[in-house]
């Protein structure tokens, strides 16, 4: 019990904390950031916003988190990006992403250590640390929490230093042959609680430490420090009741029933007085367990018949098979033999059900450390790709991979629960939980429409779109480089342009296509069609080649200065997915080449835009006439360079 007070605790103290006040509701605060310059005060706003909603409404709390994301960006406002950042992957965890959360836990830390926020810092590796502990990799949750510990000593923060002790405690309860180590962790922690004073803290060590003396049957020191975590959670107001249950128990290991019997009664009045139903729950079946080991078994029946009516309200699994195990024996001791084994039937199906239920959290843990051993697998294929041509071709290789590799993984994981379970119907669930982790990833590859059309029909039909702008980039003097740079530099530099153009484009409503070498190609209007899309894709492009000139300006390490050429067309388009073990949705047409010819025809750093777009943009934007030039495949077109926004914005 104290285990798991201890992560809710972690997490929620975790949080950033905003300039905003964080007691608003979230209507009041919506409206306020509606009201707010563009400032760092408006992006402390929408972290205050996505912190209040990351529990009850995740997806939500992501969307303000992206925008103080994209906003933090824009002012460069570091530390707003660090928790902004942090606040997705919460979401993320409320939602069971792990794998996500760990990439924007990742990215977070990155920015604190960027910037030497050692708050920061602490706060990441604890959480990243709590991640990989749930799935059971003790030696890399250690290894976190370990850096989470130094910092949290480098900043002088005794609340965080007794966090991060307590939690490597928790690693060392893991294993009775480690149980000093964690008993030494524990006493630390509790010492800076009581010195800090902070009585939630204090709590939770002395829990942690009771738990460690009574596995050793150490029944003394367990109950002082039991007694210990229930005065501090009393004062508190918080969950004392189960400090009284653990009491409770101790007494009873020692044969002391009436002093159980006592402590189990207080637990249940403390439960019922705060609607605690799990707690509730635990302390009656604390007194059930005493009452039969007293020999009562009447006064044990009632409790337990309690106990199962409040599990099976609220869904208490483990907490149910112990009432329907207490309520078997119970009914045998009074000689019901007939509800004795009405109820062992029932332990023996719910036992076989949490059996399965932990094969199934097993599963997911090494599905866990498959996709994220995947994903780095990628990266690092991708960074040390010596041939660019392959590129796109090496991303999709991977993904076809990825897929077939999950598939052949679940085939071996069935085949051992056929021979492990007599329930058949578990195999169903574990393989519909993984066919909607293959869907998933196909939403990755296509657009959301275009993949449920392809699983239904099996194929993709040919759409029209009657007005899409295509935007195109290059890269000047491409080859030269690529002859004077080795391929790993180049490879490096391509990936560091594109990531910034995708994360460009994601903001503006545009659709990524594919890329070709050193070429990006986009468009808006498509899948889903919109009267904004020449608009969106300009600003875009704008945004583009202020990035590509930031770059030549202020030169990050290891990163080439190339020079960017961008055209943009709008018009008619067919869009839909070629090939059939690795898809890719495309787009054709004459705009899709006038576009490419915008590109070709423009000069590094410009934005060539064709007369289509030009007259469906010119409202906004100011533009330089170029006249009617000459393509490079001899046909004469009207183009214009957009040289700025006319509002500013």
């Amino acid at each position: 019990m104290g285990k798991r007070l201890f992560f809710l605790l972690i997490l929620s103290a975790s949080f950033p904390v905003a300039s905003f006040t964080q007691t608003s509701q979230a209507d009041s605060l919506k409206a306020a950031i509606a009201a707010m310059p563009e400032d760092t005060s408006k992006v402390n706003a929408l972290l205050s916003l996505s912190t209040s909603l990351f529990r009850s409404e995740p997806d939500t709390a992501i969307v303000y988190a992206r925008r103080a994301q994209q906003l933090a960006e824009q002012l460069n406002f570091s530390k707003g990006l660090g928790y902004a950042l942090k606040n997705i992957g919460l979401a993320y965890y409320v939602k069971g992403d792990f794998v996500e959360v760990l990439n924007y836990w990742h990215q977070s830390l990155e920015i604190f250590e960027l910037i030497d926020d050692q708050l920061g810092i602490s706060n990441l590796n604890n959480n990243i640390g709590a991640v990989h502990f749930n799935y059971g990799d003790d030696p890399k949750a250690l290894e976190y929490y370990l850096e989470s510990l130094r910092a949290a000593e480098q900043l002088g923060d005794k609340l965080r230093v007794a966090t991060a002790l307590m939690n490597i405690g928790l690693i060392y309860f893991n294993k009775p042959s480690t149980h000093d180590k964690a008993l030494d962790y524990y006493q630390r922690a509790l010492a800076i609680s009581e010195e800090t004073g902070d009585l939630d803290a204090i709590g939770t060590a002395a829990v942690n430490l009771g738990e460690v003396y009574m596995a050793r049957k150490d029944y003394e020191s367990a109950l002082e420090n039991f007694e210990k975590a229930y005065k501090a959670l009393d004062r508190s107001g918080g969950n004392s009741s189960a400090a009284l249950t653990n009491i409770g128990k101790a007494y009873a290991l020692q044969g002391n029933m009436q002093q159980a019997v006592k402590y189990h009664r207080q637990a249940v009045q403390i439960a019922e007085k705060k609607n605690a139903r799990l707690q509730l729950t635990q302390a009656l079946l604390g007194l059930a367990d005493t009452y039969q080991l007293q020999g009562q078994s009447r006064a044990a029946l009632e409790e337990y018949l309690r106990a199962e009516a409040i599990a099976k309200a609220t869904g208490l699994s483990a907490e149910l098979r112990e009432a329907y195990q207490g309520l078997a024996k119970s009914y045998a001791a009074l000689s019901d033999y007939g509800s004795a084994y009405k109820y062992q039937n029932l332990y023996g199906q719910i036992r076989d059900t949490l059996y399965n239920i932990e094969s199934d959290k097993r599963m997911a843990n090494i599905q866990f450390q498959f996709d994220l051993e995947k994903k780095e697998a990628e990266i690092e294929l991708l960074r040390k790709d010596k041939d660019l041509s392959k590129a796109t071709i090496q991303r999709a290789n991977i993904l076809r991979n990825f897929l077939f590799a999950v598939a052949a993984f679940l085939v071996i994981i069935l085949a051992g629960i056929y021979y492990q379970y007599r329930f058949a119907r578990k195999s169903n669930k574990i393989i519909s939980e993984e066919r909607n982790r293959a869907e998933q990833i196909l939403l990755n590859i296509l657009p959301s429409d275009t993949a449920d059309e392809l699983k239904e029909k099996g194929y993709v039909e040919a759409k029209r779109f009657e007005m899409v702008t295509v935007l195109f980039t290059d890269f000047k003097e491409f080859t030269k480089f690529s002859e004077s740079n080795s391929p790993e530099h180049l490879v490096k530099s391509i990936d560091y342009y594109f990531t910034h153009f995708d994360e460009i484009i994601s903001r503006h409503n545009l659709e990524k296509i594919k890329t070709i070498g050193d070429a990006y190609m986009c468009a808006g209007g498509l899948p889903v069609p919109n009267k904004s899309n020449p608009k969106d894709a300009v600003r875009a492009a704008l945004e583009m080649a202020a990035f590509v000139r930031s770059v030549i300006e202020n030169r990050p390490e290891g990163i080439l200065p190339f020079e960017a050429r961008l055209g943009i067309n709008t018009g008619p388009v067919v869009a839909g997915v070629v090939g059939t073990k690795k898809f890719q949705y495309d787009i054709w047409g004459a705009t899709v080449n006038l576009a490419s010819r915008m590109e070709s025809s423009s000069v590094p750093g410009k934005i060539n835009i064709s007369e289509n777009t030009y007259q469906l943009i010119k409202d906004e934007f100011e533009c330089e006439s170029r006249g009617e030039l000459e393509a490079k495949n001899g046909e004469r077109f009207r183009m214009y360079f957009v040289q700025n926004n006319k509002t500013g914005l």
